[in-house]
């Protein structure tokens, strides 16, 4: 199998959805602690839009093959893989590469795909549901009955958050830009839907939370969101920072223009967190590292939820490999709800 030929989408250079080229390259060969898949579906997340434009930590100079999410078959296995044996249907992420008909991924970076789950729904899991878990679980250690502020409620890592809340017993508010949106984010588990486009969510939650706020915030987009958010969080709540969607837009970006995004978020310093009884957590999953046990862990409980009924991803939109383009296009301008998937 390695060695032959394959279909992978490089990005040329660092920019929008156009510099993603689709090329021909060699199937990459699997080391000792690696399989081989054959990519069947591809999820995106905006990790993918950060490093086609070059500002994701860790993002590779051009040419390079994208892609962090996919579903597939295992077609070979390195020398000391204990894990697998050769054709499993698997889910897994990778740094980089799954842009591709075929990614290489170190055996804990996958788990095997329940046999009542699609390809598509396997691409559409892992990322979005261990961002959920790891924020409102790990970090927040939410409790029954607390109040959860869920920003993007419709897209992928909103609905996944918005479900599994729910199944934890929280009060859950959320933010969107469509009616269509904020329909989706209610019928997957959100009590109280804002529109950002035309209500003040901040005060929407004061008003309807009599002035007390929230415990926790899941916030992927920063920006000025950031601090309503913070300025919402009730004694003893917790801020997690796991995104900064508010730097992506219809234009270009660039580090410089990341930058004066983020400029706008004030600053905390450490000793306003003790009077203040706040906490503020951030995350990437992209970069944490040695974790693989801990992830592997929660990866195998929430697929017990998705056997259970309790998950279930959302798929937005489906594109074929050859769109690819148009898949990264209507993700980057939040066209979309839910999951974007990528099929070959």
């Amino acid at each position: 199998m390695t060695g032959k030929v394959m279909k992978a989408a490089f990005v040329i250079k660092y920019g929008g959805p156009e510099v993603l080229e689709i090329r021909d390259t060699t199937i990459p060969k699997p080391n000792a602690d690696q399989i081989l898949v054959k990519v069947r579906a591809i999820g995106l997340n905006f990790a993918d839009v950060m490093g086609r434009f070059g500002v994701y930590p860790g993002t590779p100079q051009p040419p390079f093959i994208l892609g962090l999410e996919f579903s597939g078959d295992v077609v070979e296995v390195g020398a000391n893989v204990k894990l697998f044996k050769g054709g499993e249907r698997v889910m897994g992420y990778s740094r980089h590469g799954s842009h591709a008909e075929f990614v290489c991924v170190n055996e804990n970076l996958a788990t095997n795909l329940p046999a009542a789950m699609s390809y598509e729904e396997g691409a559409s899991f892992l990322v979005v549901y261990l961002t959920a878990y790891h924020g409102i679980v790990r970090l927040a250690n939410i409790r029954v009955g607390e109040k959860l502020l869920v920003h993007a409620a419709a897209g992928g890592a909103g609905i996944a958050t918005v479900q599994l809340g729910k199944h934890l017993g929280a009060e859950i508010f959320g933010t969107a830009g469509t009616e269509e949106k904020i329909e989706i984010a209610r019928k997957n588990g959100a009590h109280h839907v804002i529109n950002y486009n035309t209500t003040d969510f901040a005060d929407e939650i004061r008003r309807i939370t009599n002035n007390y706020g929230v415990d926790v915030v899941m916030d992927a987009v920063g920006g000025l969101v950031y601090d309503k958010g913070w300025s919402l969080l009730a004694q003893m709540g917790r801020y997690i920072l796991y995104g900064l969607a508010a730097v992506a837009g219809k234009g270009a970006l660039n580090k410089l223009k990341a930058a004066t995004v983020m400029s706008v978020m004030k600053p905390i310093f450490p000793v306003q967190l003790m009077s203040a009884n706040k906490s503020i957590f951030g995350f990437n999953l992209g970069t944490l590292k040695g974790k693989e046990g801990y992830l592997k862990e929660a990866a195998l409980e929430l697929l017990k939820l998705y056997d259970l009924g309790v998950l279930k991803p959302f798929i937005g939109k489906i594109f074929h490999f050859n769109e690819i383009v148009e898949a990264h296009r209507a993700l980057q301008t939040r066209q979309t709800v839910g999951k974007v998937v990528v099929v070959h």
